[in-house]
């Protein structure tokens, strides 16, 4: 019950206590002051007409009748009765009451509050012998009547009373409580694991709570900075290698075979291998210092290749050799030029134009093999040695005709399948670490030249056309009608440009809103990319999300993202670790930790924290002694 009912309730029992209380002492005084009053106006009255008898020369019983028939009717008398000295009636005259119709007064308040008046009476002389007695009473009737009015105006005042009272207190207690709000809001963003800090309001008793919360928040917060800092401390040790910073030997062989396996992963990219010669000379000539600066020299360019293309990896597989992992449909002759063109012009920038850095790259295809794929490369590396210092050689696979496809055909056939609802969703169970359904994954399907294609062969196409808010919203409608025909949770992907269209982000919410049962069972994921990059947005959209009833995560996390200060104001409810990180983590200790970390401080802001891509018994033993939640991947069915 809400405070402002509490208050009204508060209000009126007093105010009847109050009423209570005030009706039978006012009630009983003025009845008993009208009563008195009554009995001095019938002893006047009867003193008064007993003189005027006393003093009639003739007492006849007929004159006697008429004088006293003349004052009953002047006022207003119950009776007067003239007895003789035998108390036997000589003249009487009485009132019959009203009827009810014709009486103001309920019957009840006449029942309950009775004035009776005692009688007046007084001798009559004749002489100095007694004539006989006059008694006369007055009548209640109208006394009753004013009493009547004086209660019914105390009770149309207690009424005015309790509505200017209770709007009044309903005023005040809204001001007051104001402070009140904000310490709800606190508490509900607690218990969501949303550790945030408030105003401290004037009000003390507010102010002490808000005070108890806002050190709780900070506390909370300080230990999530910490751990948070620690998780990124393990990730680096674990991904990255410490002189260059790039991505260590491990991590980008994982990231490999993600890239090849992946259902969402680009059917296409390239592989780039640079060696530094003659490390260990290298080494004696310049001294470790120099080449240290060299590496790092290197790995800039690498660094900044990365950044330059969207999804790409730089790593670093050993002392000599870096690589660069592109998913990209560009012909393999101009990124090698790029690629050349910016090692050559930052080794002479820093004077290292005399070092020996042969390159090779190589085209692959989704679902290669990896180790097929190394050979390959490092063939095309030892035929660059051979060539000379700054040789490139570029093995590509002939794809340049798929990439000279016409952009507008891209967009007819996407827009086409589309139109068509030649869209289906591939399911992949997600499960607990006790086999019991967590909810199915859905991957896209687009129908394109009478074959259904996974999400990686025509996305970078949907990418550069702007077309992925209408796929995920065709995927999110195709989600709920699905759900319609078999009730179950699902979790759907959607993609940063989706989340970036305003447009996108109002229609999703006008087919949840329209469908909140289903949208119950509705799981909306979005990649890590988003956390990182759009963050304001993925903040507002989630919070309408949750609104409708979805649950919120997060796919593909851990290979940069560490910053859980902002995950926990997000009110994420589970989050999906990258396959990448997940990949042989039975023999990976330095992986082990790190996740076994992201767990424990998922976990301590209740978020279910899932594992990608398990392929094997051995990864899903390690992981469940870990302490993830859920497993998804090949290995579960």
């Amino acid at each position: 019950m809400s405070l402002i009912k509490q208050l009204w309730i508060g209000i009126i029992v007093l105010l009847l206590l109050v009423l209570a209380g005030n009706f039978v002492i006012s009630t009983i005084t003025a009845k008993t002051y009208l009563q008195e009053q009554l009995r001095l106006k019938n002893i006047d009255n009867a003193n008064s007409l007993a003189l005027s008898i006393s003093q009639m020369p003739d007492k006849d019983p007929v004159t006697l009748e008429l004088l006293i028939t003349a004052q009953f009717d002047a006022g207003h008398y119950e009776y007067i009765i003239f007895q003789d000295a035998d108390r036997k009636p000589i003249v009487a005259r009485s009132f019959d009451d009203v009827s009810p119709e014709t009486s103001s007064v309920p019957k009840w308040f006449a029942k309950y509050v009775k004035i009776d008046s005692a009688p007046g009476i007084a001798q009559v002389q004749d002489g100095w012998q007694q004539a006989g007695t006059l008694v006369i009473k007055s009548h209640s009737r109208y006394a009753l009547e004013a009493l009547w009015k004086n209660t019914r105006a105390l009770l149309d005042w207690f009424i005015c009373a309790t509505l200017l009272s209770g709007l009044i207190g309903s005023f005040i207690l809204k001001y007051i409580s104001r402070p009140l709000d904000l310490v709800v809001n606190q508490a509900e963003a607690i218990g969501e694991r949303r550790f945030i800090t408030s105003e401290e309001p004037k009000t003390k008793e507010f102010q002490r709570l808000v005070r108890a919360m806002n050190t709780l928040s900070h506390g909370v917060k300080h230990m999530l900075d910490k751990e948070a800092h620690q998780l990124e401390l393990l990730r680096r040790e674990s991904q990255t290698d410490s002189l260059s910073g790039l991505t260590n030997r491990t991590h980008f062989l994982n990231l490999l075979d993600t890239q090849l396996t992946r259902d969402d992963a680009q059917e296409r990219g390239i592989i780039v291998l640079a060696r530094v010669m003659h490390l260990n000379e290298l080494n004696n000539q310049l001294g470790h210092q120099q080449v240290d600066q060299l590496l790092r020299t290197i790995a800039g360019v690498f660094s900044d290749l990365q950044d330059k293309y969207p999804d790409s990896y730089a790593g670093r597989l050993n002392g000599s050799d870096f690589t660069l992992l592109i998913p990209t449909d560009t012909p393999i002759d101009m990124l090698s030029a790029d690629v050349s063109q910016k090692l050559n012009f930052q080794l002479i920038a820093s004077s290292f134009e005399k070092i020996a850095l042969p390159l090779a790259l190589c085209s692959f295809n989704k679902n290669d093999k990896r180790n097929e794929l190394l050979h390959k490369l490092d063939g095309a590396l030892a035929q660059a040695e051979l060539k000379g210092n700054r040789a490139v050689i570029a093995l590509g696979d002939g794809q340049q005709d798929y990439v000279q496809q016409n952009l507008t055909q891209w967009r007819d056939a996407i827009a086409g399948a589309l139109s068509a609802q030649r869209i289906t969703l591939a399911k992949f169970p997600v499960r607990n670490t006790q086999g019991d359904l967590l909810h199915y994954e859905a991957a896209v399907r687009l129908e394109l030249e009478n074959e259904l294609k996974p999400a990686g062969h025509f996305m970078p196409w949907a990418v550069r056309l702007g077309l992925m808010p209408d796929i995920d919203l065709a995927v999110v409608r195709l989600a709920l009608t699905q759900l319609d025909l078999a009730p179950g949770p699902l979790a759907v992907n959607i993609s940063a440009a989706a989340l970036c269209s305003a447009s996108f982000r109002e229609r999703a919410l006008a087919l949840l809103h329209n469908e909140p049962e289903r949208a119950k069972s509705l799981w909306l994921e979005f990649p890590e990319i988003c956390m990182l990059r759009h963050l304001e947005e993925l903040r507002a959209f989630s919070t309408q999300l949750r609104n409708s009833g979805c649950r919120i995560g997060l796919e593909h996390a851990g290979l940069e993202f560490t910053q859980f200060g902002n995950l926990q104001a997000m009110g994420l409810g589970y989050l999906k670790i990258d396959s990448a990180i997940i990949r042989d983590i039975h023999h990976n200790t330095s992986s082990q930790t790190f996740v076994q970390s992201l767990c424990t401080l998922g976990h301590s802001l209740g978020i279910t924290m899932i594992a990608e891509g398990v392929l094997n018994d051995a990864e899903q033993q390690a992981l469940i002694k870990i302490g993830v939640d859920g497993l998804t991947g090949p290995l579960i069915t």
